[in-house]
């Protein structure tokens, strides 16, 4: 882009943006930035608009406008920054489905790409790559969040830097209706969205954000700033800086619109807006922000609501957060636009949404009165509307396409288009060339102020603030001083000393270091950093090398008003707490499956690293229940699940049901021990097969494997663990003596 486009479009940016946003925004330093690019699916306003000019009024399918396609299913938005195209999609069926990051040039060439497997998840319908990947605007690398929850970080040129895999450290959840989002960048953190059941406190699901460091993967903070999530939810946040704070806002999982301390994590304040949960991003307008959501309203039985809340005070210090706002802090509403996943722009004082059934609507954005709508299709689910050069490009579910000029007295329609396939991402725009990707193919159509000196540290910040190692490993800290508003002045503070709690057998060789011994016990717990009178916690977890056996003896009955007696799952295990519980059976101590919660009916935890490979796992398994009805239970080895079923009375093997899914016939009864056993071979060439064989526990166990299933592109690594599935909580399914050793054993 030359100077002359650069500053034209430079002016366009301040006449669109609302007055307010940019009085809000520029009241604190910014941070560094080299690279211009539609860097995000929300595009570099977070609003869904773009200074772009010169972008067709019309276009022809393989004529005038249309560039070039590009074959690859997809459901999210592409990302570009210097002559480079990223996007997300998938390909292939059943065990060779796989997601992929695609780099192309900006004429549609590929120049590499990453494949990833799904794994343990329950998506379905082929309902992947439902996010977008985002650009580092400092870097030029990029980040992506697969559908398993494996986030990665990836140079320009393809080479991962890491990755980290969440359903296993911290407990994401993945659901049928694959609503993966897409990471934010926010100076040195990567921020994701997401529901979680992690270890410890952190057990019951709940709607979450955590921070990443950008360059190590490490975590920064995690936060659950809502209430007990109803539905999952990918809202994209927006953010901006107020009172010198690094401010986040959100829909969440539980109705909520929240904001939070995008440097700290801390809860600020939050708005109840449904009962369900609200996947639209939100607008920024002046001292408000808009939100719409598709959901039931929680003061009348109507369907959907768009809204503007006034932005609540920030707590003085001392005062409890997050800030409950009431209906006080609601400027307007508009019943008549609801929107389930479809994300509003924001175009001067205007506000542009698709609906649920298919509308396109012009809201007032000081007054929420409806200028005008129209019907577009049958209905919308997901994509999202662009505004650029005067008009806006709107996708719509049934790959229908339209250009529309719009106007106060209505729609002008420019054009209107048929793509191949369905359309459920939003449209981005970058250098003179638009794109949409639908489940078909991806389409193309033609200052800095100096920083004043930074105060005194008010508070430690340690990264990572999350940690799981394995026994025998070291991990490495950074110690930041932050100041009240959670700007950081220093990123490495000296003269920093660590406490621990006797329970966790760690060592401290340096300020900036922490080592496991081999011989250390598994567990989880907190240590802290202290600089001077500051005191900073990370949350630590020890999971254990193998081999590894667990036989619950050793823990004791102390959870409380339990009768008869009963204890926890060991501490390191992740979403176990509120879902297993140690109990006494016939002079022993086993463990058993939860019934009082029906949310938790199937679940699956974790107590390994999610790098371990090649290992044969053995559980003990019981089940309660009668000849008519019987409980689950299985164990996970390396991301594959293998389950004795009790109502179907088979071993099955499984990754997601609807890609890896084989099963042969095993008679099992109630009230009985059996041993599960199961063995991951992975080849040179990236083969694997997975064994699994039970038996009645006690008797010869068989030479021959039950089952064998072979995965051309088998999953490489993953964290041991145990599921289990209490149909209607009913039957309880109980697991013993588990044994995890290296394959070589």
């Amino acid at each position: 882009m030359n100077v002359s486009v650069w500053i034209r479009s430079w002016l366009i940016a301040l006449l669109v943006v609302p007055a307010g946003v940019l009085a809000a925004s520029s009241e604190s330093p910014r941070d560094d930035a080299r690279l211009d690019g539609w860097l995000n699916w929300r595009g570099p306003r977070q609003n869904g608009t773009s200074a772009e000019t010169g972008l067709p009024d019309t276009i022809e399918l393989g004529g005038a406008g249309h560039r070039w396609s590009y074959p690859l299913s997809g459901r999210g938005t592409p990302v570009m920054t210097a002559g480079r195209v990223y996007t997300l999609g998938y390909e292939g069926s059943g065990k060779d489905l796989h997601e992929l990051l695609v780099c192309l040039d900006e004429n549609g060439k590929k120049i590499w790409e990453l494949r990833f497997n799904d794994f343990l998840s329950d998506v379905v319908y082929s309902r992947y790559s439902l996010g977008s990947p985002t650009i580092d605007a400092a870097t030029g690398n990029v980040y992506a969040l697969s559908s398993a929850g494996e986030l990665s970080g990836v140079t320009p040129d393809g080479k991962i830097l890491w990755q980290r895999s969440l359903m296993s450290e911290i407990g994401r959840m993945t659901f049928p209706n694959g609503r993966t989002g897409s990471p934010v960048i926010d100076g040195q953190n990567v921020i994701i969205h997401a529901i979680t059941s992690n270890w410890g406190p952190e057990g019951p699901a709940a709607d979450r954000f955590y921070a990443f460091d950008k360059t190590t993967g490490e975590i920064v903070w995690g936060c659950m700033p809502g209430t007990r999530p109803e539905d999952s939810s990918f809202s994209m946040p927006v953010l901006e800086w107020r009172e010198g704070r690094r401010l986040l806002y959100a829909g969440t999982g539980c109705g909520n619109l929240i904001c939070l301390d995008a440097r700290t994590g801390d809860p600020v304040w939050r708005f109840a807006m449904a009962t369900g949960g609200c996947n639209s991003a939100a607008l920024l307008y002046g001292d408000s922000i808009i939100a719409v959501h598709g959901k039931e309203n929680l003061d009348n039985s109507t369907i959907g609501r768009m809204i503007s809340v006034k932005l609540g005070a920030l707590p003085e210090p001392g005062q409890p957060a997050p800030r409950v706002l009431d209906k006080g802090f609601e400027q307007w509403r508009n019943d008549a636009v609801g929107a389930f996943s479809s994300s509003p722009i924001l175009v001067g004082n205007r506000v542009y949404v698709t609906t649920s059934i298919g509308h396109l609507y012009s809201v007032d954005a000081d007054t929420g009165k409806t200028l005008w709508h129209r019907q577009l299709a049958p209905d919308q689910i997901h994509a999202s509307p662009l505004y650029a050069d005067g008009k806006l490009y709107v996708p719509m579910n049934n790959g229908s396409f339209y250009i529309i000029r719009p106007r106060d007295d209505g729609p002008e329609m420019l054009c209107t288009l048929q793509l191949a396939g369905n359309c459920l991402g939003a449209p981005s725009v970058w250098n003179g060339q638009l794109y949409v990707h639908t489940t078909d193919r991806l389409y193309c159509f033609g200052n800095g102020e100096p920083r004043p000196a930074p105060p005194a540290p008010a508070r430690l910040q340690v990264v990572p603030a999350d940690v799981l190692v394995a026994q025998g490993q070291s991990v490495r800290f950074r110690v930041r001083g932050l100041d009240a508003q959670g700007n950081v002045v220093a990123e490495r503070l000296p003269d920093v000393t660590w406490e621990a709690p006797p329970t966790l057998e760690v060592l401290f060789p340096s300020a900036d270091e922490m080592r496991v011994p081999a011989g250390a016990p598994a567990t989880a717990g907190m240590i802290k950093a202290k600089v001077g009178n500051l005191v900073a916690p990370v949350r630590l977890r020890i999971v254990p090398a193998p081999p590894y056996t667990e036989d619950f003896e050793a823990l004791p009955f102390d959870k409380p008003n339990t009768d008869p007696p009963a204890g926890f799952p060991p501490s390191f295990w992740t979403s176990s707490r509120p879902k297993w519980e140690v109990v006494g059976q016939d002079g022993q101590k086993v463990l058993a499956k939860t019934l009082d919660n029906p949310l938790f009916q199937r679940c699956q935890c974790f107590f390994g690293a999610p790098e371990m490979s090649n290992y044969t796992m053995q559980v003990d398994i019981m089940s309660d229940g009668n000849r008519r009805s019987m409980s689950s239970a299985g164990l996970i080895n390396q991301r594959y699940l293998i389950e004795l079923k009790g109502n179907y009375q088979e071993i099955e093997v499984s990754s997601n049901m609807e890609r890896i899914k084989e099963n042969v016939p095993f008679h099992w009864t109630p009230k009985k021990w059996y041993t599960l056993k199961s063995r991951v071979d992975v080849a040179p060439d990236g083969s694997g097969v997975v064994r699994a064989k039970a038996w009645e526990r006690g008797t010869t166990e068989p030479e021959a494997w039950s089952i064998e299933v072979n995965h051309a592109r088998a999953h490489t690594q993953g964290s041991p663990g145990i599921y289990g599935f209490t149909p209607q909580s009913r039957f309880r399914v109980y697991i013993d003596n588990i044994v995890v050793t290296p394959n070589d054993d």
